[in-house]
């Protein structure tokens, strides 16, 4: 479809902006410059109550005989049609645009507000109100006469339950991209269609335009809009009504095709409804059916304007979700900059510290404030590193890759990443024997599992690092970690024991949460958000123990199966466990 007409020779004082709803409805702002911003403060050309609006909210401005609207960085933003105003775009007349809780509309004071644009009545056979399910058809469709009581009842039994299958197979889709097919596939399984489509507002043209489609029982790819009446579409946007057309092409005429006993008449049957939402319309509904004998009927058309009205509330919904997901997203952001920015300023000190010691060991032949330099170095980086890492996993919307393996090995590559680097600051890295010597068969995600451990174990060097005294003191405390089957071999459960400050008992149950660090300056509030995050994918559980001054057990638990698919592997799993050694597994963590 092409875009509406731009109107030449008028201009700019020719129109004039009606609020259609809101606190101020009925309220109409003439238009006396070329360039006009709307917000709720006096600094705006046309100030609108409205608490929802920012200061300067949107601007208008005409340009080559179109009107344009953008929005102006607002808080809760622009929507014309449904759709979010996110650059400057085309604003036809008669075209509602939403700020806050105030819908209005732009007309030409030199063409009736009222009246309906000249369309060819012909191609709408009957028409309805969607809030109220009225007629505002001039005539009603011939349709055959039913007075049995009780077949009336079992059809209204019947669009009942349509509309309640139709909420349930759309109810748990909050993605716009697929919310969109499903509703066609939903309204598929209630009523016969050729062809069938969903139609949104394109900022860029103008117009409504297909974003799904069926034929059939099948999506249509790719969309084939041909079928679609423009004039239909044009009078359910400009009148917010439902149509239902059986002779969209009297113009041309009935299309006779030969069949099997003859020559039979085809008729093109069109039902085009809006999805109307809380505040504004979000879309249409656009089936065709060509059959010599079925017709779409009055209540077919009274069925799918409900269930345009249901689809137009869900598809705002999804709208709506997706715009405050992405505000939250915008505040975390800027509060995850604010918490970081300390914290990286100390990395890079750090860094630059230790490069000026390494290039001063270098130029004095001083290899000993070489290697501490150099140790130091390292120190910061891998403080880097491990921030970039709990940054990723934080923000990761990526499903676990779950595989049954054995755990050993995670604990093998942790052991060989961090014990010689704890060794260097007088720490101590101790895996049980048990741990290392049994295998631990479970259903995990491998990198998320090493994650977890690594920052348990990063956390427990920092707590024993606060007992040091001096730089040069040696063997300050040991951390020990520990993993073993639970008794009924559902679960393994995984302990980090350090001997350093402990920590208070207040504090345990709040340490998980985003930004809360006990390290000051020195952490970030990140790596324990991250392991804990983890293991709820992993649909397990974690948590800390202990005293202030007497150490911390940091312990986390995880099924080892999530599926029924995996038990006979699991039991293979646990026969090898039972038959690798004797030791028994221990029944509680080793503190």
């Amino acid at each position: 479809m092409s875009g509406p007409a731009p109107q030449k020779g008028s201009n700019f004082t020719d129109y004039v902006i009606k609020v259609v709803s809101g606190a101020m409805k009925g309220t109409e702002f003439p238009v006396k410059t070329a360039v006009l911003s709307i917000g709720r403060s006096s600094e705006a050309e046309i100030q609108v109550h409205d608490t929802l609006i920012s200061r300067t909210h949107t601007r208008l401005s005409f340009e080559n005989g179109n009107w344009y609207i953008e929005d102006l960085n607002s808080t809760n933003g622009t929507w014309m049609v449904g759709q979010k105003v996110s650059s400057k775009s085309l604003f036809p007349t008669k075209t509602s645009v939403r700020v806050g809780n105030t819908i209005f509309e732009l007309y030409n004071l030199y063409t009736s507000r009222d009246e309906t644009q000249s369309f060819s009545i012909p191609f709408v056979s009957y028409r309805i109100q969607p809030e109220t399910l009225t007629s505002t058809s001039g005539s009603k469709p011939t349709m055959p006469v039913q007075i049995d009581p009780m077949r009336i009842a079992r059809e209204e039994n019947k669009r009942l339950s349509a509309i309640y299958k139709f909420q349930n197979l759309i109810a748990s889709i909050f993605n716009e991209r697929e919310l969109c097919p499903r509703i066609l596939s939903a309204i598929n399984t209630i009523m016969h269609s050729d062809k069938s489509y969903l139609l949104v507002y394109n900022l860029t043209s103008g117009n409504f335009e297909a974003i799904a489609g069926r034929t059939g029982d099948a999506p249509m790819e790719p969309i084939d809009s041909t079928a679609i009446k423009k004039v239909i579409v044009e009078f359910v946007k400009e009148n917010r009504e439902a149509v239902l057309s059986t002779n969209a092409d009297k113009a041309k005429g009935k299309v006779a095709v030969a069949g099997a006993s003859g020559s039979g008449v085809m008729i093109e049957n069109t039902m085009c409804v809006p999805m109307l939402g809380k505040q504004q319309l979000n879309g249409m509904i656009y089936l065709t059916m060509t059959h010599d004998k079925e017709q779409y009927t009055e209540d077919d058309l009274k069925l799918l304007t409900v269930i345009g009205h249901t689809a137009g509330m869900a598809l705002e919904n999804s709208r709506l979700i997706e715009f405050n997901l992405r505000n939250e997203r915008l505040v975390a952001t800027g509060t995850t900059a604010a918490h970081l920015s300390h914290y990286i300023k100390n990395i890079l000190a750090g860094l630059d510290g230790s490069l000026s010691l390494l290039k001063m060991g270098i130029d004095e032949k001083d290899f000993g404030l070489a290697n501490e330099s150099l140790h130091i170095l390292a120190k910061n980086h891998r403080r880097l590193g491990n921030l970039v890492l709990d940054l990723l996993n934080l923000t990761s919307e990526q499903k676990l890759n779950m595989k049954i393996q054995d755990i050993k090995p995670i604990l093998e590559d942790v052991n060989e990443l961090l014990g010689p680097q704890l060794k260097q600051d007088g720490i101590t890295l101790l895996f049980t024997p048990e741990t290392m010597q049994l295998p631990l068969f479970a259903e995990v995600d491998a990198k998320g599992i090493h994650r977890v451990l690594l920052n348990l174990i990063l956390n427990a060097e920092h707590a024993i690092q606060e007992k040091r005294e001096t730089l040069d003191q040696k063997d300050i405390g040991n951390i020990t970690v520990n993993a073993y089957f639970t008794q009924d071999k559902e679960s393994i459960v995984f302990t980090v024991t350090d001997d350093g400050i402990g920590i208070k008992s207040e504090s345990a149950d709040k340490i998980f949460d985003l930004f809360v660090t006990s390290k000051g300056a020195g952490g970030t509030g990140l790596g324990l958000t991250v392991s804990k995050r983890i293991i709820d994918g992993h649909g397990g559980n974690i948590f800390a123990t202990g005293e202030e001054g007497k150490g911390c057990v940091m312990t986390f638990t995880i099924p080892v199966s999530h599926n029924d698919a995996s038990t006979s592997t699991r039991s293979i799993n646990r026969n090898i466990f039972k038959s690798s050694s004797p030791i028994a597994s221990p029944a509680s963590p080793q503190a």
